[in-house]
């Protein structure tokens, strides 16, 4: 596998006001996201809706917040895989860090994350409805991909359903090169464990997409309104693998910062496969399960196979020996309000291993 900076990306315009649904132009759309995922496991989205002076307040916003102290960043626990602050460094400097803020869409989840950033001004309003509007965005663009991908297989009537199971977490981001100055391609290719990741970023360079039929690498172009759609694993799963979760990283060649943002979609409802993705061709290769179970899985697996789509398949994967029975894995452990106090320990106990991995983080 290697780069391949000549081919074009696939890219795919989702923002015209005449693309409706039922018209032409909205089934050719449709269908090109469908074969995109099918044949990248991802693709561009061209999403001139969003706001230019909204990029530039967004990405203010997120050195602000990465520009704080470590020992108040540490404060961004979360005990789901990936939800709370990570951080990654070489030479004791640090040349990775990542928030989280859990379901950024609801105003009120903004200024709980905000005033445990910022204690003495409790209602940081700027930051608030900066985050607020960019998620309340990126889900616009995450449903708008939704309805395409399930109208194309004729399963439009689990949209409402599944849209409304939504939970998403933003992740605001920062990466720079190693302290001697060199380039850092450290960061391992991995797949996410969402059911869709949106990654979108300021100006430098450094994200790799790898496109599943081709066994290429491609190097995506920034643009304010060029957004990186990409199959996690979950979809895969509910795809009964029709699309496959894509693999990316990031290589850091720029000495400037590079500030991204990761938008990832997850099920509170159980994902199973559809029975009209299963034929003799495609035979039931999942059971269902349930996506707060797979984070909590990723937690027990051994570091070389975090990374991994093998992964969810060691989860829910039906195998020919067990064909027979798909009755789903458990449901995640609910955290106990008791283990609070030491929560912090475990969140910076793990926090080496799930960076090292570079699994949602991109």
């Amino acid at each position: 596998m290697g780069g391949n900076e000549t081919q074009d990306l696939p890219v795919i315009n989702l923002s015209d006001k005449n693309m409706k649904p039922g018209t032409e132009l909205w089934n050719s759309t449709r269908n090109s996201v469908r074969e995109a995922m099918e044949h990248h496991g991802w693709f561009v989205a061209e999403y001139n809706s969003f706001p230019a002076e909204l990029h530039k307040s967004v990405l203010e916003a997120s050195k602000e917040l990465l520009d704080l102290p470590p020992e108040v960043k540490v404060k961004n626990e979360n005990h789901k895989a990936g939800h709370g602050y990570i951080t990654m460094s070489s030479d004791d400097q640090p040349v990775h860090e990542g928030l989280g803020i859990d379901q950024a869409n609801d105003i009120q989840q903004c200024r709980r994350f905000s005033s445990l950033m910022w204690p003495d001004h409790h209602n940081n309003d700027r930051f608030c409805e900066t985050v607020n509007a960019y998620a309340k965005m990126q889900a616009e663009l995450e449903q708008l991909v939704i309805r395409m991908l399930f109208e194309s297989y004729n399963l439009e009537r689990y949209t409402e359903k599944h849209i409304r199971g939504s939970r998403y977490l933003l992740r605001l981001l920062k990466y720079r090169r190693l302290p001697n100055g060199e380039p850092n391609r450290k960061f391992i290719s991995h797949t996410d464990k969402s059911f869709i990741s949106i990654l979108h970023q300021n100006h430098i360079t450094g994200l790799m997409l790898k496109s599943e039929k081709e066994d290429v690498w491609y190097p995506f172009i920034p643009s304010p309104t060029k957004f990186a759609v990409i199959a996690g694993d979950a979809i895969m799963a509910w795809s009964n693998d029709r699309i496959k979760s894509c693999y990316h990283k990031v290589e850091m060649e720029s000495v400037e910062m590079r500030y991204s943002f990761g938008f990832f979609s997850f099920q509170e409802n159980m994902i199973s496969t559809p029975e009209e993705m299963v034929d003799k061709d495609h035979p039931l290769a999942y059971k269902p399960f349930h996506h707060d179970g797979l984070l909590a899985f990723y937690e027990t697996v051994e570091v070389h196979l975090k990374a991994h789509r093998t992964m969810t398949k060691a989860y829910c994967g039906i195998t020919a020996s067990s064909s027979e029975s798909v009755s789903p894995p458990p449901p995640p452990p609910q955290p106990s309000s008791s283990s609070s106090g030491d929560s912090r320990e475990k969140t910076a106990s793990r926090s080496s291993d799930a960076i090292s991995q570079k699994i949602t983080n991109t």
